[in-house]
């Protein structure tokens, strides 16, 4: 006996609590979707990490060693020093950086340096000097390129980099008005999980009630007052209510599944998941009124709606791009300015090696200019270019607008449900208390033989189908709250932690200023 109970406490510890707050938060880990989603954002990210790369600094090097072995023709006069193979080691070594500047121009700078002798005891001045005397040179050239027109200017060089950042914010307001969308299917989810839980409740509350006939039914019998034909038709309609409780089950059943599958569980997880926590909202909660105005839901949407705010941000890429394409189509013209300096020295030894920079005999200085012009005849590919990227332009200007247009219908729906749910809520509930009441006085007259058992049976009918409707009736006013919600932008939250969501988002219309 003790094993059972621990079995069933660690069973009733492994439950899920469900409160709106809870699984909606739970999906964030859970979802894939919004997982997904977070992976757009990163690799938007990364796009932008690989649009700033065109204005890293890029060093680069080069390491050049070669002996070489030259055999004289028997005429050369130098056979007489060399024993007819002329031997000569080269070294060179050359370094620098380079780097394309925000502004449009690009710098490079580099130090070269070489080093070579031979076997020949003669310098280039025909001095004899001996065998491998060294000749060291050095030389630190600058260029700094300018373009005149394709590619002038902050403005075009660093559009690449800006348009990444905008589809950086386009990822992050997709992603919000998909966890808007995901938290709207939790929330349609759990009041269907709700709705199925408490028509359960009815159908075995009919049940009582119709045992509670077939008991009444079978006094009247025993006392004459009732012919013992009528048991058939209780047991008939028991029966039949015990059908219809089995059937609840299994749509609660199914109820719970859908619910834990729009918040990412699995099905091991979906079925641990507890009684639902949280009732339906009632119409004071909502906060709703009767001069409620759709406009201003409408002007609330355009000011909150991610899905809005995400496609801004593409077109004013694609606006960025398309200057980028229109300077494409122009020549290309850069200024260079070049200077460069070095020097050189003669001999062996490593102080020989650092004087060849600074040495002030063969000392070499220089600046000049070059003026470079490319220009493709035909030009048909900045052309192609501009006129896609034009087209692009115009065509997300449709997509923009249509979009406008369908949140402008989707308000006017929500706000349309929500109106026409408060009225059939309302009515939902008077025909309810009419029918408490007359199922009531109907029990009275069958007890006192005033009426029939089918008379009895029409009404615990209409009784349970009304309990039902005013259920169904309240899933569609708590559905209309956070769909008006999810329309207007105004579901969820976001602050520098991440996403929030307030439990008065499924109990409450969105506030405006008026």
């Amino acid at each position: 006996m003790l094993f059972v109970v621990y079995i069933n406490n660690l069973y009733g510890q492994s439950k899920i609590k469900c409160d709106l707050i809870g699984i909606s938060s739970k999906a964030f880990d859970k979802n894939p979707l919004l997982k997904r989603s977070i992976y757009t954002i990163q690799d938007a990210g990364a796009d932008f990490q690989i649009q700033k790369s065109v204005f890293d600094v890029n060093s680069y090097s080069g390491l050049l060693v070669r002996n070489s072995r030259y055999n004289l023709f028997d005429a050369d006069t130098r056979n007489q020093f060399v024993d007819k193979v002329l031997k000569t080691n080269t070294s060179e070594f050359s370094a620098g950086v380079r780097k394309k500047l925000r502004s449009g121009q690009t710098t490079d700078i580099s130090l070269n340096y070489g080093f070579n002798n031979s076997n020949l005891p003669f310098n280039s001045f025909n001095q004899n000097v001996g065998a491998y005397w060294g000749n060291h040179t050095s030389t630190i050239n600058f260029s700094l390129t300018q373009p005149l027109l394709r590619g002038r200017g902050r403005e075009v060089t660093t559009v690449s980099e800006r348009v990444s950042l905008l589809y950086i914010e386009n990822s992050k307001k997709n992603n919000e008005f998909t966890n808007s969308y995901e938290i709207l299917q939790i929330g349609f989810a759990y009041w269907n999980y709700f709705t199925a839980f408490k028509n359960v409740e009815i159908y075995k509350q009919n049940e009582s009630r119709v045992r509670n006939v077939l008991e009444i039914t079978n006094e009247l019998i025993k006392a004459d007052k009732k012919p013992a034909g009528d048991i058939v038709q209780v047991n008939a309609d028991l029966a039949n209510q015990e059908k219809l409780t089995i059937l609840a089950e299994q749509n609660l059943y199914t109820a719970r599944l859908n619910l834990g599958g729009a918040i990412g569980l699995s099905n091991e997880e979906s079925m641990l998941l507890d009684i639902p926590e949280n009732e339906f909202p009632t119409i004071s909660q909502s906060e709703y009124r009767n001069d409620l105005d759709k406009n201003t839901f409408l002007k609330l949407a355009k000011e909150k709606r991610a899905d809005l705010k995400a496609l801004k941000k593409v077109y004013e890429a694609l606006e960025m791009q398309a200057k980028l394409a229109a300077n494409n189509t122009t020549p290309q013209l850069d200024l260079t300015a070049l200077a460069s300096y070095g020097s050189a020295s003669m001999g062996n030894g490593i102080n020989e090696t650092f004087s060849s920079l600074t040495s002030n005999q063969g000392r070499n200085m220089s600046v000049g200019a070059k003026l470079s012009f490319t220009f493709p005849v035909n030009n048909n590919l900045a052309k192609g270019n501009l006129a896609k990227i034009n087209i692009a332009l115009n065509d997300q200007k449709v997509v923009n607008d249509n979009l406008q247009r369908n949140v402008e219908l989707n308000i006017s729906n929500a706000f349309n449900n929500l109106n026409n749910s408060v009225l059939i809520l309302e009515k939902a509930k008077e025909a309810l208390d009419n029918y408490q009441v007359a199922f009531k006085n109907e029990q009275e007259k069958f007890q006192t033989g005033l009426t029939t058992l089918l008379n009895l049976i029409l009404f615990q009918e209409r009784l349970t189908s009304s309990q039902l409707e005013y259920l169904q009736a309240y899933q569609q006013f708590a559905n209309a709250i956070i769909n008006l919600r999810h329309e207007t932008g105004t579901l969820i939250s976001q602050d520098i932690q991440g996403f929030t969501i307030d439990q008065k988002s499924f109990y409450s219309i969105p506030q405006t200023d008026n």
